[in-house]
C-alpha cells in the first residue's frame, strides 16, 4: 500500500470516525480513491468508508448521494454502473472534479477509449482558463483524444497543459503517448528525459512515465538503459506495492524479453510483491501483468496459486470484472502463460482470436500492445511464419519504425525460403 493509501486508510479505521466529524462526501469519495487504487469492495479501509458513509447519509444532498451510489456500486463489482452515477453527477454539476476524475480513471479501467474523451468533452465549455484546475482537466482531455486517435489535437493540448503546470504527470503522460503512437522514439526520450525532474515529483506517475521512457529505449534497441532504468527507478518502488507500478514494472520486464533481453532474476522480488495480490481480482488488466510474473517466477507454488485462484474467481466471481474475465480475460492469460511454457503455437490459437475484443480487460493502447508483441513473437517462435509476416506487415502500416521493418524483413525472407523448399 502507498504511503498516501495508508494515510486514506488511517482516516477510515472506526475508531478515528468516532472522533472526527465525517461528511457522506468525505468518506465516499474516499472509499471511491481506494477502490481505483486496487482495493478490493471486501477491504476492511473500505467496508469502513462505505459504512461511515451509511451512517452519515441523513441530510445528505442529492450530489452527495449519488457520489456514495457509485462508490457502492464500485464496491460490489458493477464498474459500468458506478461510471454511469459519476456522469449523472456531471450533467448538473460539470465542475465536480471529483466525479469527472473517478469517471475518467473508469473508463481507463474498461477500455472505454471514446468515452474517456468524451465525459471532458461534455463539461469542458464550462471551466476556463482562470480556473486553478483548468490544466489538470486538459491534461485529462488530452489523454482522451489520444486514445480517440485524435494524436494532434492531443498533443497540442497536453502542451498547453504542462505550460500551464510542468508538474502535471498525467498531461506529460499523454503527450508521451502521443509521441510513442506516432513512432518518434528519439524526440520521446529527449522529451521525458528533459521533463523528468518535474514529472518525477508526480508520485503515482513518477513509475509510469518513467515506463514510457522505457518503450522509446526498447524499440531502439537500447536494453542495457532499460533495465538501468528498471533499478534505479521502479525497483525501489515494488515493496510500496502501489499497483500501477507493479504493472509497470512487470510489463517492462515482459517486453524486455519479447525484445531479447535478459531481465536476470529481476522477476523474482516482483513475483512475491505480486503474489499478495493473487486472489483480488479487481481487473482482468492486474490479472494479465501477474501472470507474467508467475509466469516467470522459479517458484512453481505461485502459478498454481494464481491458477487455482482464477478457476475459483470464475465459478464464483461476481461483476462486471468477471465477466471481463470469463469472456476474455482468462483466455488471454491462459495465451501469456502458454508463452510462458514455450508452447507458442498454443499461446497463437488463444491469443489470436481475442485480439480485437482485449480492449475490454482495461489500460490504453500502449499499455495492451504488449499482447500484439506477444503474438508476433509467439508466432515467429512457433514457425508460423506467413502469420508473423501478416501481422508484422499490418504492425508496420501503423508503426514503421526500424525495429519493426527489421523483423518484417526477416520473416518475409523465412516465408520465401519456405516456398522455395516446398517447390
Amino acid at each position: 500500500m502507498s504511503t498516501e493509501l495508508e494515510q486514506f486508510a488511517r482516516f477510515v479505521d472506526p475508531e478515528s470516525l468516532k472522533v472526527f466529524w465525517v461528511t457522506v462526501m468525505f468518506v465516499a469519495a474516499t472509499a471511491s480513491l481506494l477502490l481505483l487504487s486496487g482495493f478490493t469492495g471486501n477491504n476492511l479501509a473500505v467496508v469502513n468508508a462505505i459504512s461511515a458513509a451509511e451512517r452519515s447519509v441523513t441530510g445528505a444532498t442529492t450530489r452527495e448521494r449519488l457520489h456514495f451510489s457509485a462508490a457502492q456500486a464500485m464496491a460490489a463489482g458493477e464498474l459500468f454502473s458506478a461510471a454511469e452515477i459519476w456522469e449523472d453527477i456531471l450533467l448538473d454539476h460539470p465542475r465536480d472534479a471529483l466525479a469527472l476524475r473517478f469517471a475518467h480513471d473508469m473508463y481507463v479501467y474498461l477500455g472505454q477509449s471514446q468515452s474517456i474523451r468524451d465525459s471532458i468533452a461534455r463539461v469542458l465549455p464550462q471551466w476556463s482558463a482562470s480556473d486553478d484546475a483548468y490544466g489538470y482537466i486538459l491534461g485529462q482531455y488530452a489523454f482522451g483524444l489520444e486514445e480517440a486517435g485524435e494524436l494532434a489535437k492531443a498533443e497540442d493540448v497536453g502542451r498547453r497543459a504542462i505550460d500551464i503546470n510542468p508538474e502535471d504527470g498525467w498531461a506529460v503522460h499523454a503527450v508521451a503517448h502521443v509521441l510513442e503512437t506516432q513512432c518518434r522514439q528519439e524526440e520521446g526520450i529527449v522529451f521525458l528525459k528533459n521533463s523528468r525532474p518535474s514529472w518525477g515529483k508526480a508520485h503515482a506517475l513518477a513509475v509510469h512515465n518513467g515506463w514510457h521512457l522505457a518503450l522509446y529505449l526498447i524499440e531502439n534497441g537500447r536494453l542495457d538503459e532499460v533495465l538501468a532504468g528498471y533499478d534505479s527507478h521502479i525497483q525501489p518502488k515494488i515493496a510500496g506495492d502501489a499497483l500501477l507500478d507493479l504493472v509497470d514494472a512487470a510489463s517492462l520486464l515482459w517486453r524486455v524479453e519479447l525484445a531479447g533481453g535478459d531481465v536476470g532474476d529481476r522477476w523474482e522480488e516482483l513475483t512475491r510483491q505480486w503474489i499478495t495480490h493473487v486472489d483480488e481480482h479487481v481487473l482482468a488488466f492486474n490479472d494479465l501483468h501477474l501472470a507474467f510474473c508467475v509466469s516467470r517466477s522459479k517458484d512453481l507454488t505461485h502459478l498454481g496459486r494464481f491458477r487455482a485462484s482464477l478457476d475459483r474467481y470464475q465459478k464464483f466471481g461476481v461483476g462486471d470484472n468477471c465477466r471481463t474475465t470469463v469472456e476474455v480475460g482468462r483466455r488471454i492469460i491462459d495465451g501469456v502463460l502458454a508463452f510462458a511454457e514455450r508452447d507458442y503455437g498454443k499461446a497463437c490459437d488463444l491469443l489470436l482470436p481475442v485480439r480485437y475484443s482485449a480492449i475490454r480487460i482495461g489500460g490504453s493502447h500502449a499499455q495492451r500492445d504488449v499482447l500484439t508483441q506477444t503474438i508476433i513473437v509467439a508466432a515467429e517462435r512457433a514457425g508460423r511464419v506467413s502469420l508473423a509476416r501478416a501481422l508484422l506487415s499490418e504492425r508496420f502500416a501503423v508503426r514503421p519504425t526500424a525495429t519493426t521493418k527489421s523483423h518484417l524483413d526477416r520473416a518475409t525472407n523465412a516465408v520465401t525460403a519456405n516456398h522455395r523448399g516446398a517447390a
